[in-house]
């Protein structure tokens, strides 16, 4: 009798401990094919350098996986990707594998955070061609944003553009980032940062601060954000007009459009507008000379 209820208990307990597991496991989304190859067999096959534009795609089986045009069941898996040798046990692990016994490493897998973040980036790349399909992993894009890897951590905020999240969260994120060390990271950041807010004015007052970046990139990046935004840019009126003195003449340019374009109320920045015009017919003359 008490063998029975011993049974009976432990045959409870299983079925406590297994049926949590067995709904995860039917309810989670399976795994999207292309080409007979499931799409985490697709980034695993990605190779190639890693860095420049957006564009500018190396590894092979990337293109092939785009031209599938993979829809939103796919953003997930890529958001997993995101994370992929990040977390602390991943960390100790390639910690502490070099110090392990022969006997033992040769048993388990090498640790390789390059090919990590060589992953994270392209990962993020497959987002930036998704657009609005990858909304799904946008708290993943915002995560990415403090990768180890800058290369990684622009790509992602690219890709937060270019999915166009209109969150809070990601605004404030991108925010984060125009302070990133990276110059890269932070004119991707400004120009998502653009692209993703249903506040406006908001957004304007954080890329104005990026008009005074030590790049010159960022900063013509940032004019151009704001004459893009156009009347709804009047909140920063005078860090535009400080702009018409930067050494940069393309920012110059862009921030006199981008008052042109608030219209009457940008009529405090006349006459800097007008001081700006005499020094690039002054700088034009000495130039012809």
């Amino acid at each position: 009798m008490k063998r029975s209820r011993v049974i009976l208990v432990l045959a409870i307990v299983l079925i406590l401990v297994l049926l949590p597991v067995l709904l995860f496991v039917s309810l989670s989304p399976k795994e999207p094919v292309y080409e007979g190859r499931p799409i985490s067999q697709w980034i695993e096959q990605m190779t190639g350098s890693v860095g420049g534009t957006a564009g500018a795609v190396s590894s092979q089986a990337l293109p092939q996986l785009i031209q599938q045009e993979p829809g939103a069941e796919v953003a997930p898996f890529l958001g997993r990707t995101l994370h992929r040798g990040r977390p602390l046990s991943s960390r100790l692990y390639a910690q502490w594998y070099p110090k392990l016994p022969v006997v033992l490493s040769q048993r388990l897998t090498a640790p390789n955070p390059g090919r990590d973040a060589e992953l994270r980036y392209r990962a993020s790349l497959i987002l930036y061609y998704m657009g609005p399909n990858g909304k799904k992993a946008v708290p993943d894009l915002i995560y990415a944003l403090n990768d180890p890897d800058q290369e990684a951590r622009r790509m992602a905020a690219t890709a937060l553009g270019a999915v166009g999240a209109d969150s809070e969260s990601a605004a404030r994120a991108l925010s984060v980032s125009l302070n990133d060390p990276a110059a890269g990271v932070r004119q991707a950041a400004v120009k998502a940062l653009g692209q993703n807010t249903n506040d406006t004015s908001s957004a304007a007052l954080k890329i104005a601060g990026a008009l005074k970046d030590s790049d010159p990139a960022v900063r013509v990046e940032a004019a151009q954000i704001l004459k893009n935004f156009g009347p709804k840019a009047k909140g920063v009126v005078p860090a535009l007009i400080q702009a018409l003195q930067d050494s940069e003449q393309d920012v110059v340019l862009l921030a006199a459009q981008a008052l042109g374009r608030i219209g009457p109320d940008a009529r405090d920045a006349a006459p800097a507008l007008q001081d700006a015009l005499r020094s690039a017919g002054a700088n034009s003359e000495t130039t012809l000379r």
